[in-house]
Order: structure tokens, then C-alpha cells, then sequence
């Protein structure tokens, strides 16, 4: 569902704030959606693999 921020109470725009970790301004909308554990997909690689393929991607489009 979206959200017109000028119309939130302020504590439900104190929460949106909280959320983004930022001030969110009258004019802007704000949207919150809730994500079952099934969508949420788990890593495949390791994080020291994680940083390896980074780095790779990284040393490539230095290259482009």
C-alpha cells in the first residue's frame, strides 16, 4: 500500500523515518511491504567468495 507522508500521523512518520533512516519530506509517498521468509533468497556463496567475485567485478569495469 503507498502512503501520502503529508497524511501519516507523526508517529507513523516517525516510524517511515526510522525505516529509511532518513527525513522523509511532505510531498514524497512511502510504500512498506512485508516479505514472507520463502522470498528472501539465501546466499550461494560464501562471503570470502562473496569478496573474491566483488573484487573481480570491480578489476573489470576498471578495465571497461
Amino acid at each position: 500500500m503507498l502512503y501520502q507522508v503529508k497524511e501519516l500521523s507523526p508517529e507513523q512518520r516517525h516510524a517511515a523515518e526510522l525505516l529509511l533512516g532518513r527525513s522523509v519530506a511532505d510531498d514524497e509517498a512511502v510504500s512498506i511491504k512485508a516479505l514472507g521468509p520463502s522470498t528472501i533468497i539465501a546466499p550461494r556463496l560464501s562471503s570470502e567468495a562473496r569478496v573474491q567475485e566483488l573484487r573481480a567485478l570491480e578489476e573489470h569495469f576498471a578495465a571497461v
